[in-house]
């Protein structure tokens, strides 16, 4: 008998028990959790009218990632929000404490989920903003506030109920039915998107609202603080590689970002599919650069005497790192649609498309949504870069347009050199309620779902379907929008009590 072999069983079955354990665990927390929310909730209605404990509209909550970052929409609705709005109070909670220790050392309000003033504070928000969903904050007391999914991507593989939801426990599975109809509002990239979110999130039309993405806003201009939370020596290194270059000339050094997919189902990384030593080669023969980023459950080990290719580490929030890039590489990863918008060339390498397609499956055709390059083999990923390299050749523009109308419903600014990012961000512009100032103008007042609580104000205003909080057989509480501000590629509300 093999010992190597029977070593081997054992331990793949002790990691697959407990991978089992982990997954019980979770799904008995979730279950415990969701108890203490429909308790919370039904609390609600009696604390709204009680002074002091009703939830105060101009608190907002903020959390991502399961608490565990400071990351994507949500840290940059929160980084606007505290820098243009002081009407609004934005508090950013996190279990991670030193997510909490950083944005407390750069003057931001930050607490950690579960200590006693996080606690309070989100059972106090008026509004809570997510991206993935409610246990990015402490679950049982978002009950009764506006909570906004403001999600992390346009998806091209499949999620949620079209992915691994359907193979949870019964139980499980009823509940999150039940706390997705829990949210109130869901912030999409554009109408072109509705059909997806409405099947894989099981979250009605009438409660998305074509805003755009706050992230967004990164790629065209430097936010103050967004090097709070990423690896701001990783930001350096590409500012450095990127500073010097003028935009202007063909002979320029470029930068390229690769962004792959984790495969959850294999051992192989995107490491076994590319020959470094020919890449280095051929992006030196180019003069450019290649900036990798796997998933943080991926690693790449890089070979040593690489001159050309830079990895950068697991925490690197990369959407200021884009704004620089002349070209972007990747395979399934949803963030190429964000990247549309600067309407730089894309090169895409699945090297396993059967398989991952048939593993995950697609919400688009494949190639009807990669206006690039497509490249199977490693060959075929240099012949791509190559293409996407020469400033003479652009063919895919036309694609990269359709696409972008079609999905993301924008039309991008003249198109700006990736070697000379604007220095200092927009200021947004501010419409009164009820102004078509605001892209993708929410619908006016539509029929309210049943069980909800909250619903439109009236057909006034220019309100997302947010609005009656009905207090269980107390007065009726409603809120207007009382202003919207306009992002680049999203815009945010703010709402007011009606008298």
């Amino acid at each position: 008998m093999d010992l190597n072999a029977s070593v081997s069983r054992a331990l793949a079955s002790l990691s697959d028990s407990t991978g089992t354990l982990t997954s019980l665990a979770d799904d008995v927390s979730f279950l415990a959790q969701w108890r203490l929310f429909r308790g919370v909730k039904a609390l609600d209605s009696r604390w709204d009218r009680t002074p002091g404990l009703a939830r105060d509209e101009s608190l907002w909550a903020f959390g991502a990632r399961g608490g565990t970052a400071f990351a994507d929409n949500a840290k940059y609705l929160y980084l606007h929000v505290a820098a243009r709005h002081p009407e609004i109070r934005a508090v950013w909670l996190s279990k991670d404490p030193e997510v909490v220790r950083e944005l407390q050392a750069e003057g931001f309000e930050a607490y950690h989920c579960y200590s006693p003033r996080g606690l309070l504070l989100t059972l106090r928000a008026g509004a809570v903003f997510l991206t993935q969903g409610h246990r990015d904050l402490a679950m049982p007391f978002v009950a009764g506030a506006l909570t906004v999914l403001l999600w992390h991507g346009l998806p091209l593989k499949r999620i949620s109920w079209d992915a691994e939801f359907r193979h949870r426990p019964a139980p499980v599975r009823r509940t999150q039915a039940r706390l997705s109809g829990e949210f109130d509002l869901l912030t999409i990239p554009g109408e072109g998107a509705a059909d997806v979110f409405a099947s894989g999130l099981r979250i009605d039309r009438e409660r998305m609202v074509a805003t755009g993405y706050p992230r967004n806003d990164a790629l065209f201009a430097e936010i103050p603080g967004e090097r709070v939370g990423t690896d701001a020596a990783a930001l350096d290194r590409v500012r450095d590689l990127a500073e010097g270059r003028d935009a202007e000339s063909a002979d320029s050094p470029s930068l390229v970002c690769y962004l792959p997919t984790f495969r959850e189902w294999t051992d192989e990384s995107v490491a076994d599919r590319l020959d470094f030593t020919a890449l280095d080669a051929f992006l030196a023969e180019r003069d450019a650069t290649l900036v990798v980023k796997t998933h943080p459950r991926d690693s790449l080990d890089l070979p040593e005497g690489l001159s050309r290719v830079v990895q950068l580490p697991e925490a690197t929030d990369v959407y200021p790192l884009l704004r620089y890039a002349d070209a972007l590489v990747t395979d399934y990863s949803s963030l190429y649609f964000d990247y549309l918008l600067l309407d730089r060339p894309v090169v895409f390498y699945p090297y396993d498309l059967d398989e991952y397609r048939a593993r995950r499956g697609f919400y688009f055709d494949y190639e009807s949504v990669t206006p690039g390059t497509v490249a199977r083999t490693f060959d075929g990923l240099l012949a791509g870069l190559d293409r996407a390299l020469d400033p003479a050749d652009d063919r895919d523009a036309p694609r990269r347009e359709a696409v972008r109308t079609r999905l993301l419903g924008a039309t991008p600014p003249r198109r700006r050199p990736a070697t000379r990012p604007v220095a200092e961000p927009p200021r947004p512009t501010r419409e009164s309620a009820g102004t078509t100032g605001v892209p993708d103008a929410p619908p006016t007042a539509r029929p309210r779902p049943p069980g909800r609580r909250w619903s439109p104000t009236s057909s006034g205003v220019a309100s997302p379907g947010i609005g009656a909080k009905h207090g269980g057989g107390g007065r009726i509480r409603s809120f207007e929008c009382a202003q919207s501000t306009r992002f680049r590629y999203g815009a945010i509300f703010i709402f007011r009590e009606k008298v």
